[in-house]
């Protein structure tokens, strides 16, 4: 077990870390704001190392309600792709579903960002 003074460490290191990189990194500045946002980012990016394909509505189906309502969801959403942060495009197969994916800059930081933070 990690003593006190470790564990203390380690808050300071996470505060740090979040002031820090919030500076740093601005594309996932805007998913780190909320709970729901850095749940979304999560998905995103695990989707993305996987090579799967994400659907909006899919994405939103994983957080859940008493962490995050639908509307701000799709609010979060909107506007990362007005700031090019995310790219929204129609699957293929089905044009009424729309694709979501990392841009070039938030996969850039992200990959970054995970090398800064040791992970």
């Amino acid at each position: 077990m990690k003593s006190k003074e470790a564990l203390a460490k380690q808050c300071n290191y996470l505060f740090n870390e979040f002031l820090t990189n919030n500076k740093k990194y601005k594309t996932l500045t805007h998913f780190r704001r909320t709970p729901g946002g850095w749940l979304i980012m999560l998905k995103i990016f695990e989707n993305y190392f996987n090579d799967n394909d994400i659907h909006v509505e899919e994405l939103i189906r994983h957080v859940p309600i008493s962490i995050s309502s639908r509307l701000s969801l799709f609010s979060l959403i909107d506007i990362a792709v007005k700031r090019n942060i995310l790219i929204k495009t129609a699957d293929t197969t089905d044009h009424r579903k729309k694709l979501v994916t990392p841009s070039e800059i938030f996969v850039k930081e992200f990959r970054d960002w995970l090398n800064d933070f040791g992970a």
